[in-house]
Protein backbone atom coordinates (compact mmCIF):
# COMPACT_ATOMS: atom_id res chain seq x y z
CA UNK A 1 0.00 0.00 0.00
CA UNK A 2 2.68 2.52 1.03
CA UNK A 3 4.58 1.76 -2.21
CA UNK A 4 2.12 2.82 -4.65
CA UNK A 5 1.48 5.23 -2.79
CA UNK A 6 5.20 6.10 -3.00
CA UNK A 7 4.98 5.52 -6.79
CA UNK A 8 2.26 7.74 -7.25
CA UNK A 9 4.19 10.53 -6.10
CA UNK A 10 7.38 10.23 -7.93
CA UNK A 11 7.31 11.89 -11.40
CA UNK A 12 6.20 9.70 -14.81
CA UNK A 13 8.16 10.25 -17.45
CA UNK A 14 6.53 12.71 -19.65
CA UNK A 15 4.04 11.15 -22.04
CA UNK A 16 3.07 13.50 -24.83
CA UNK A 17 -0.68 13.56 -25.03
CA UNK A 18 -2.80 14.56 -28.45
CA UNK A 19 -2.95 17.77 -28.69
CA UNK A 20 -6.60 19.34 -27.61
CA UNK A 21 -7.63 22.15 -29.86
CA UNK A 22 -7.64 25.56 -28.17
CA UNK A 23 -11.01 26.63 -27.88
CA UNK A 24 -10.38 29.30 -25.39
CA UNK A 25 -8.45 31.04 -28.54
CA UNK A 26 -11.41 30.92 -30.65
CA UNK A 27 -14.02 32.00 -28.21
CA UNK A 28 -11.94 35.22 -27.70
CA UNK A 29 -11.23 35.94 -31.47
CA UNK A 30 -14.40 37.61 -31.79
CA UNK A 31 -14.76 41.48 -31.69
CA UNK A 32 -17.16 41.64 -28.76
CA UNK A 33 -15.54 40.96 -25.07
CA UNK A 34 -16.16 37.84 -23.64
CA UNK A 35 -17.95 38.31 -20.09
CA UNK A 36 -16.06 37.20 -17.30
CA UNK A 37 -17.88 35.66 -14.70
CA UNK A 38 -16.62 34.60 -11.41
CA UNK A 39 -17.93 31.37 -9.84
CA UNK A 40 -20.48 30.74 -12.81
CA UNK A 41 -22.37 33.80 -12.07
CA UNK A 42 -22.90 37.00 -13.77
CA UNK A 43 -21.78 40.58 -12.26
CA UNK A 44 -26.14 41.45 -11.38
CA UNK A 45 -25.93 37.89 -9.49
CA UNK A 46 -22.98 38.43 -7.89
CA UNK A 47 -24.60 42.18 -6.64
CA UNK A 48 -27.63 40.30 -5.49
CA UNK A 49 -25.68 37.55 -3.24
CA UNK A 50 -23.40 40.52 -1.77
CA UNK A 51 -26.72 42.64 -0.99
CA UNK A 52 -28.21 39.70 0.59
CA UNK A 53 -25.09 38.40 2.18
CA UNK A 54 -25.07 42.15 3.78
CA UNK A 55 -28.68 42.18 5.20
CA UNK A 56 -28.37 38.70 6.57
CA UNK A 57 -25.17 40.06 8.42
CA UNK A 58 -27.01 43.64 9.40
CA UNK A 59 -30.03 41.53 10.70
CA UNK A 60 -27.82 38.95 12.70
CA UNK A 61 -25.47 41.51 14.24
CA UNK A 62 -28.48 43.37 15.55
CA UNK A 63 -30.36 40.56 17.05
CA UNK A 64 -27.07 39.69 18.97
CA UNK A 65 -27.09 42.85 20.02
CA UNK A 66 -30.41 42.82 21.22
CA UNK A 67 -29.92 39.63 22.46
CA UNK A 68 -26.52 40.64 24.79
CA UNK A 69 -28.25 43.69 25.90
CA UNK A 70 -26.24 46.24 24.04
CA UNK A 71 -28.98 47.67 21.59
CA UNK A 72 -32.30 48.72 23.54
CA UNK A 73 -35.57 49.61 22.08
Amino acid sequence: MLDDLRKSTQPQAFEPEAEEPNLAADAHSSDEEAEVRFLGMTAVERMFITIFLFLAVCVLGAALLLATGRLVF
